[in-house]
């Protein structure tokens, strides 16, 4: 699999198919039924270090992160719905300073709100992830892999987990794969998958070349990797249920309360309704979580006031509309998808050597329009090159598209 210890929301692969690098190629694999493209480029590898004259999947995940957080950053929210953890909010004091809300209702007689720092909020809670089967087998012996396109080389994995946790799910976005004995770390997670589920089973799909063997990948000595051979590949991965537990989602806090140690603050936990998701409001108040029936229960504040700040959890982000996305909780929108590819390979800095097609779309991405000279002139705006992202073309590209007329990409607060 492409992958790197930095988790991006736009898979590896999926970047690589947008810039048109061949799958087997980034994967740093060859194969005999793959030879056509094998005259206009290179395998990729690992580190920058294996192959200096190269850039590895690590420099391009690094990029891809940082495109995502800078969009992220600008827009207001997560370009795909993730994890907030611990976020610090205070609430809301009356004009006059001498004064305190002693109540848990506002003027209306609802509960008082907060804004949270990102929107699209979906829903209080926490990350939590439970093992659904470890050492499923992915081998051509077992016989889940197959050569669905007939073209001789075996690049489909299918899979199935069957178990009464399984039939529990009602969303399959929720299923996710990824490397035997890694702890479900979100770096060693396969990515992109397609998942179904039919009573207490649930199909898997995927590429095989998803699933290199890592040892390969990362030797000193670095070479390309036999893509026919059943040993290049891992031969089990293990299949996790990921998922938004909502018992645990705000903790409200008291400055000057009775409690020892004498600095810290007076806590109860409570919870939160989503009011307004797009602009991320939400209503709180005191509650205790009720395990036997899965709610929250009211209870009274724990000291006679509205309390000064609030730690928050929350599951937010952009859940994309369009037809080509089966499940949004786990798949970018496609105007996302090509923006972060877009504005990523901008930010690569140092040349790509891969196929002269991909590489020259790189490079156009890459190129500096505020450069002039006696060979060069663009017709920039001032106002686009002035933009936040730098004066590349993939990053005015990216500017343009979240601020063209009539965009709704930007939340305004």
């Amino acid at each position: 699999m492409a992958r790197a210890t930095t988790p991006t929301w736009l898979a590896l692969d999926r970047w690589a198919e947008i810039m048109g690098i061949p799958p087997l190629f980034f994967n740093q694999l060859y194969s005999e039924f793959y030879t056509h493209g094998s005259e206009c480029g290179d395998v990729w590898f690992q580190w920058m270090w294996q192959q200096p004259d190269r850039v590895g999947r690590e420099d391009v995940a690094d990029a891809i992160r940082e495109a995502e957080d800078r969009l992220k950053s600008v827009v207001g929210y997560n370009l795909l719905p993730d994890w907030i953890s611990d976020e610090r909010v205070r609430t809301t004091r009356p004009a006059r300073p001498e004064l305190y809300h002693g109540t848990q209702g506002n003027i209306r007689g609802q509960l008082k709100s907060i804004q949270t720092r990102w929107a699209y909020i979906i829903s209080g809670g926490q990350r939590k992830k439970d093992l659904l089967e470890a050492g499923v087998i992915t081998t051509k012996v077992a016989g889940t892999v197959k050569d669905l396109d007939g073209d001789g080389y075996y690049e489909t994995v299918e899979i199935t987990v069957t178990s009464a946790d399984v039939g529990e799910i009602t969303d399959a976005s929720e299923i996710h794969v990824y490397y035997p004995g890694e702890s479900g770390e979100d770096e060693w997670e396969v990515k992109p998958i397609e998942v179904s589920i039919s009573g207490n089973t649930a199909t898997i799909i995927f590429k095989r070349w998803l699933i290199v063997d890592p040892d390969l990948q990362s030797i000193m000595d670095a070479e390309n990797i036999d893509g026919d051979d059943d040993n290049s590949y891992l031969g089990t991965v293990d299949v996790y249920r990921v998922w938004n537990d909502p018992q645990s989602m705000a903790t409200l806090l008291w400055e000057n309360g009775c409690e020892d140690p004498a600095c810290a603050f007076d806590t109860q936990t409570g919870c939160f309704r989503v009011r307004d998701e797009r602009c991320g409001i939400i209503a709180y108040r005191p509650a205790t979580w009720d395990s036997t029936n899965e709610h929250f229960d009211y209870v009274d504040y724990a000291v006679c006031r509205d309390p000064d700040q609030l730690r928050i959890w929350y599951y937010a982000g952009y859940e994309s509309d369009s037809p080509k996305v089966e499940f949004p909780r786990t798949q970018l929108d496609p105007f996302w998808e090509k923006l972060i590819a877009y504005f990523a390979a901008a930010l690569i800095d140092r040349d790509v050597c891969s196929c002269n097609n991909s590489e020259r779309f790189i490079d156009y991405w890459r190129e500096d329009l505020s450069r002039t000279g006696r060979d060069v002139a663009h017709q920039i705006s001032p106002s686009d090159l002035d933009n936040p992202f730098g004066t590349t073309r993939g990053a005015i590209e990216a500017w343009r598209k979240i601020n063209s007329p009539n965009s709704d990409w930007i939340v305004k607060r």
